[in-house]
């Protein structure tokens, strides 16, 4: 064996492996894209509930408010 034929092998395990390298990156890229995807979804959802349990919120400060009005209820939610 020369050192052409040896050089010329050596070529070729450097290409399998950055072929190998690429296909392993690439499809770890995939996965994490995938995941991504996915949690964006969980996130949108997670706002979206959020956003309800707000106007909830709003809504039992604002019949709280309109009880404060009312003489009657008005000493027993000075606390809140």
């Amino acid at each position: 064996m020369n050192q052409k034929d040896i050089l010329l092998i050596v070529l070729v395990l450097v290409v399998i492996a950055l072929a190998g390298l690429s296909y392993y990156l690439y499809s770890g890229a995939n996965k994490c894209k995938a995941i991504a995807t996915d949690l964006g979804g969980k996130l949108q959802q997670c706002a979206a509930g959020v956003a309800q349990c707000a106007t909830g919120a709003t809504t039992c400060q604002n019949a709280l408010t309109a009880l404060k009005q009312i003489p009657t209820c008005a000493p027993y939610l000075q606390g809140l």
